[in-house]
């Protein structure tokens, strides 16, 4: 019986490690389920469904570091796998939340929107070989785009360029956009 009890117990402390998240304070975290919006959670623990549930957006007041990695078109149409470190922090998380609703966008869609904007007004030789030019196109562009959210960019920079070859025949990254928008960021 003490043996059945202790596998009980080591089994309950699994399902709750699993099922349960805490958010620490001056935190916010988006939850997506099955891709689509759930919930917007503060501090404080909460049930989660690792199953059908994704942390897809962390804002905090303190310093996120983020790795990025999507596929871009050049201006030339050439395709170009971008590899970027992100950290942001937000000030005012009320700001933040308003302005992404406001937005209808992520934190990760305006990363890559950036990025996007950035390679879509350069030429792959324009770059290729010489990151520094993305980085001096980027930079001005997610600073830009990030404030409009209300989020300070404390660190950008990039960590790899690889051009794609076309018969691998991969779907580049496209930002979120309002037919009216000809823009990296539209408010509705």
């Amino acid at each position: 019986m003490g043996d059945f009890i202790f596998i009980f117990i080591i089994f309950a402390f699994f399902i709750f490690i699993a099922f349960i998240r805490f958010v620490p304070a001056n935190t916010i975290q988006i939850i997506d389920r099955n891709t689509h919006y759930l919930k917007t959670k503060r501090y404080g623990m909460y049930f989660f469904n690792p199953a059908t549930d994704k942390v897809t957006t962390e804002i905090s007041r303190r310093q996120i570091t983020k790795h990025y990695a999507d596929n871009f078109e050049t201006h030339d149409g050439k395709i170009v796998r971008v590899d970027f470190t992100v950290s942001y922090h937000a000030n005012d998380l009320d700001d933040v939340i308003r302005t992404l609703s406001q937005a209808r966008r992520s934190v990760d869609d305006v990363m890559n929107g950036a990025i996007y904007w950035s390679v879509n007004n350069l030429s792959l030789k324009d770059f290729q070989g010489k990151p520094i030019a993305l980085l001096s196109e980027a930079k001005p562009q997610l600073i830009s785009e990030a404030s409009e959210l209300e989020i300070s960019i404390d660190e950008f920079y990039i960590n790899n360029i690889v051009p794609i070859p076309k018969e691998a025949n991969v779907i580049p990254f496209k930002p979120h956009t309002s037919t009216q928008s000809s823009g990296p960021i539209k408010f509705y």
